[in-house]
C-alpha cells in the first residue's frame, strides 16, 4: 500500500523540524524531494484492515489493566510495565501468565530474509515451544482460560502441528465465549486450513474476520488478471475478489509511478533493475497497460453477466483504471454508472470519491460545477473524520483523495488559468490541515507563550513556496481575498479553511517589498504586525543577536545553539527600524555633492545592503530562511549584493586611507563571481581546494583580490591587521602567477573568525 503522509509520524516530524529552516525547497538542486500527493484512489475496505486485525483489542485489554499508565504503548514494547502493575497488585495469576507469554514472544522465530535463523536457533525455539505447551495445558482456572487455550494452539502452530492446532479449535476453542482471544484461535485455525490446501475455507474465515493481511497472503499468487479470473470462476462472489480487485487497480498506479513509460508495453530493460527491485521491495505487482485494458474488458463481462452481487466494485475499478490511464471522459461515464449499481457502502463511497477526482479533468469551471465540487469536498471532509474515527490509526483515505484533487488537479488548473489567488487559497487550505494529520498542533500558527515552542512550519512547504514565488501585487490581491468572505460556493468553502491572520500576510508583503528595495512602501505593512506574532517566527534568535550596523566583512555575528529556550525576545520591529535607517542613509547620499562624506555614506549603504542580502548576517530582513544551496538573489528581488559592490567601487576611490582599505577589502571579501572553484573535477579526477585551486582569472573577485594585493604591497607599513594577517590574501599572492584560486562563500572567509556557515 502506498505510504501516505497520514501514516508517517515521528520521522516526518523530525524531517519537518530540520527542513523548517529551508526557505524554498522547490528551487533547490539535490534537495529533499517534495511529496507527489499521488496516493491510491481505489479503496473498497478500510486500509487499517491491512494491518494487525486483532492488535487493537488486545492492547485495549492491557491498557485497561495498567490503568492507562502513560508508560504503556503496546505490550511488545511495554511488557515490563504490565509486570510491574501485576507485582504491585500481588496478582500471582497474572504474573504466571505474563511469564508464559513473555517466554513465547522471546522464543518465537521470525523467518526474515535479512536475518534467517540458524538451525540451532530453530531447534531451541521448538524445544521451548514444547515446554510452553506443556505448561499451558496445566492451567485449570477460568480467568485466563481463553488465553491459555490460545497459547496451546500457538505452540502447536509454531511446531507446524497443524492438525493438532485444528483439533484444539474444533474440540474446545470454538465453544468458548466470544472474545478477541477466541477470534485469534479461529484465525490460527484458518491458517492451518490454508497450509493443508483448503484455501477456500481459510479465505472465508479471513473474510468474515476482515483480516485482509491474511487474505493478501492467501492469494499472493493470484495478483493479476489470470488469478482474478480463476477466483471469479470458482466463486463470482469470493471475498478475496474485494482485495484482488483493489490490489490490481492500485498496482497499475504503482507501475506507472515506478516504471514511467515502460508501463505502456510491459518492456522492462536491464538498466531498470533498480525499479524492478523497488517494486519487489514495496510488495507491489507490476500491471502494464495491455493487462489493464484486458481487465477492463473482463470486468465489463462480469457486470454484464449478473453473477456478482457487487457490480459497483467492478465498474468503479473500470472507471479508476480509465482515469489513471488518462481517459477521463470514458471514466466519467463508467464511474457515474458504478454509482447506480449494487455494492457495499464503502464501494459506493469509493466510486463517488473517484468520480469527484476525475471531474477536475473534464468539467468546465462554471458556477454549477463549483457549487457541486464544494459539496463533494465537504462530503470528503465528513468521510475523512469518519475514516479516522473508525480506526485507532491515522489512516485517512478520503483526505488522501482530497489531496489528489487539490494538489494534482485544482491547483495546477488554477495556476494555468492565471487564477493565482484560488490556487494559493487551495494550497493554504491543505497546508492548514497539516496539524491534524501529524498531530502536532503547535507546528503551524504557534503560540509564542508556549513553554515548549517548536519550529514554526508556516515558513516551509508548498503553500509558503507559492506565497514566496508571486510578486507583490499578486500577494496583495490574495491578502484582500482572504480579508472578506466570498460569495462563490467553492471560494467560500476554501476561504473558510484558510489561515487568514493579517499579521502573517502583512509581514510577508512588507518583507517582499523590502527584498525588492521598496523600503518606504514596506513600512505601512510591517507596522501593522504585532510583536506577539513576530516572536513566533523561527528567525527570532537571528533578529535578536545580529545587528545590521556591523560590517559583515569585518565581523561574523554568531548565534548560540540554545536560542535562549525560544522565549520571546523582541520588543521592537527590527525590519521597520532597518527600513527607516536605510531610507535616511539613502536620502543623505542622494542629496550630497561629490565629496569624501558622500563616499563614506556610500560605504555605509553598501554595508547595510550587504547585511540585508542572502550573504549577510541579517538575511532575516528579506527572507525567512537560508540554505547552503542558495547562491544568488531570488528572482524578482533587488540585487543587494550587486548594489553593495557598486557602492564599494565608489567608496574605494576615497583618498581617506581607512575608508579605501575597508572598501578594497570588502570588494575582495564578497564572493559574487568567485575567483576559484572548489569541488571535484570529474574530467581530470582532481579535487580542488585552497591547496589545489581551479582559478577564474577573469572573475570580478579575482580582480578585487589583485587590487587588494597591490594596495597591501604599496602600503605594507600602514595596512590594518585584518589585511596584513589575512591568510587567503597571502595564499593568493603566493599562487596567483602559477595556480590561482578563489574564494567561496562556504569556505573559510578572509579571516578565520569570519567563517560563513552552511546555514546561519
Amino acid at each position: 500500500m502506498k505510504i501516505s503522509i497520514s501514516s508517517i509520524n515521528f520521522r516526518t516530524g523530525l524531517v519537518t523540524l530540520i527542513l523548517s529552516l529551508m526557505p524554498c525547497l522547490g528551487a533547490m538542486a539535490c534537495a529533499f524531494e517534495g511529496p507527489t500527493h499521488n496516493y491510491y484512489l481505489f479503496s473498497v475496505f478500510h486500509r487499517s484492515l491491512m494491518g494487525d486485525r486483532f492488535g487493537t483489542e488486545t492492547e485495549v485489554f492491557w491498557n485497561k489493566y495498567v490503568g492507562n499508565d502513560p508508560r504503556f504503548s503496546s505490550y511488545r514494547w511495554s511488557r515490563e510495565v504490565v509486570m510491574d502493575v501485576a507485582k504491585r497488585r500481588g496478582d500471582t495469576e497474572m504474573m504466571a501468565y505474563l511469564r508464559l507469554l513473555n517466554s513465547y514472544i522471546d522464543a518465537s522465530v521470525f523467518y526474515d530474509a535479512w536475518e534467517y535463523p540458524s538451525k540451532e536457533k530453530i531447534a531451541q525455539s521448538q524445544a521451548t515451544m514444547r515446554e510452553l505447551q506443556a505448561e499451558a495445558r496445566k492451567y485449570k482456572g477460568k480467568r485466563f482460560r481463553a488465553q491459555y487455550m490460545l497459547m496451546v494452539m500457538r505452540t502447536h502452530f509454531a511446531l507446524k502441528q497443524y492438525r493438532e492446532t485444528m483439533n484444539c479449535w474444533t474440540r474446545q476453542g470454538q465453544k468458548l465465549p466470544q472474545s478477541v482471544y477466541r477470534d485469534l484461535m479461529q484465525n490460527l485455525y484458518a491458517g492451518c486450513l490454508l497450509r493443508l490446501g483448503q484455501r477456500r475455507e481459510a479465505v472465508e474465515i479471513y473474510a468474515a474476520q476482515e483480516d485482509f493481511a491474511s487474505l493478501q497472503y492467501s492469494v499472493r499468487n493470484y495478483r493479476n488478471l489470470a488469478g482474478i479470473s480463476k477466483v471469479f470462476v470458482e466463486n463470482p462472489n469470493s471475498p478475496t475478489l474485494l482485495y484482488l480487485v483493489q490490489d490490481f487497480v492500485n498496482n497499475l498506479q504503482e507501475t506507472q509511478d515506478v516504471y514511467a513509460n515502460e508501463w505502456l508495453s510491459k518492456e522492462v530493460y536491464p538498466e531498470d533493475s533498480d525499479k524492478v527491485n523497488w517494486i519487489r521491495e514495496i510488495g507491489a505487482q507490476p500491471i502494464y497497460k495491455p493487462e489493464a485494458r484486458q481487465f477492463i474488458d473482463f470486468a465489463r463481462r462480469v457486470v454484464a453477466s449478473g453473477k456478482s452481487r457487487t457490480p459497483c466494485l467492478w465498474m468503479s475499478a473500470i472507471g479508476c483504471l480509465e482515469h489513471q490511464m488518462g481517459d477521463y471522459q470514458r471514466a466519467k461515464i463508467d464511474l457515474a454508472k458504478a454509482l447506480t449499481l449494487n455494492g457495499t457502502p464503502r464501494m459506493k463511497d469509493n466510486a463517488r470519491a473517484i468520480f469527484a477526482a476525475n471531474s477536475v479533468f473534464v468539467e468546465p469551471m462554471k458556477r454549477k460545477y463549483r457549487q457541486w465540487l464544494a459539496a463533494e469536498l465537504q462530503w470528503l471532509d465528513a468521510k475523512s473524520k469518519q475514516d479516522i474515527t473508525d480506526s485507532v490509526l491515522t489512516d485517512d483515505h478520503y483526505r488522501d483523495v482530497k489531496e489528489r484533487i487539490v494538489y494534482n488537479g485544482l491547483v495546477p488548473r488554477y495556476f494555468k488559468s492565471g487564477d493565482r489567488t484560488m490556487a494559493m487559497a487551495m494550497l493554504c487550505m491543505m497546508d492548514n490541515e497539516f496539524n491534524r494529520i501529524v498531530g502536532m498542533p503547535n507546528w503551524r500558527h504557534p503560540d509564542f507563550k508556549a513553554a515548549d515552542k517548536p519550529w514554526n512550519s508556516d515558513y516551509w512547504g508548498e503553500y509558503f513556496e507559492a506565497l514566496d514565488s508571486v510578486n507583490v501585487e499578486q500577494l496583495k490581491h490574495y491578502a484582500r481575498f482572504l480579508s472578506k468572505k466570498p460569495k462563490d460556493a467553492l471560494q467560500r468553502y476554501v476561504w473558510g479553511k484558510c489561515y487568514r491572520a493579517a499579521d502573517y500576510y502583512n509581514d510577508l508583503i512588507g518583507t517582499k517589498l523590502m527584498a525588492r528595495g521598496m523600503f518606504a512602501e514596506a513600512i505601512p505593512y510591517l507596522e501593522k504586525v504585532s510583536m506577539a506574532f513576530l516572536n513566533t517566527q523561527n528567525i527570532v534568535p537571528y533578529v535578536r543577536h545580529r545587528s545590521y550596523e556591523t560590517e559583515r566583512w569585518l565581523t561574523k555575528q554568531k548565534v548560540g545553539d540554545e536560542f535562549e529556550g525560544y522565549m520571546p525576545l523582541l520588543t521592537t520591529n527590527r525590519k521597520v527600524e532597518f527600513c527607516r535607517r536605510i531610507l535616511a542613509a539613502q536620502h543623505l547620499y542622494r542629496n550630497m555633492r561629490p565629496s569624501e562624506q558622500r563616499l563614506e555614506k556610500a560605504y555605509e549603504l553598501a554595508s547595510l545592503y550587504y547585511q540585508a542580502s542572502y550573504l549577510g548576517d541579517c538575511w532575516w530582513l528579506t527572507q525567512y530562511g537560508l540554505s547552503s544551496a542558495q547562491d544568488s538573489t531570488k528572482t524578482g528581488n533587488m540585487d543587494f549584493v550587486g548594489h553593495a559592490i557598486n557602492l564599494l567601487e565608489e567608496s574605494a576611490r576615497s583618498t581617506d586611507f581607512s575608508l579605501k582599505q575597508k572598501s578594497l577589502y570588502a570588494l575582495a571579501f564578497i564572493p559574487q563571481d568567485s575567483w576559484y572553484e572548489k569541488g571535484w573535477d570529474g574530467t581530470i579526477g582532481v579535487y580542488h581546494d585552497l591547496s589545489n585551486p581551479s582559478v577564474h582569472p577573469a572573475s570580478r573577485q579575482y580582480r578585487a583580490m589583485m587590487r587588494l594585493a597591490e594596495f597591501a604591497h604599496d602600503n605594507a607599513e600602514r595596512i590594518a591587521p585584518y589585511i596584513s594577517r589575512c591568510e587567503e590574501l597571502k595564499a593568493f599572492e603566493r599562487t596567483r602567477l602559477t595556480t590561482p584560486f578563489a574564494f567561496s562563500p562556504y569556505d573559510d572567509c578572509l579571516l578565520e573568525e569570519f567563517t560563513y556557515p552552511l546555514l546561519n
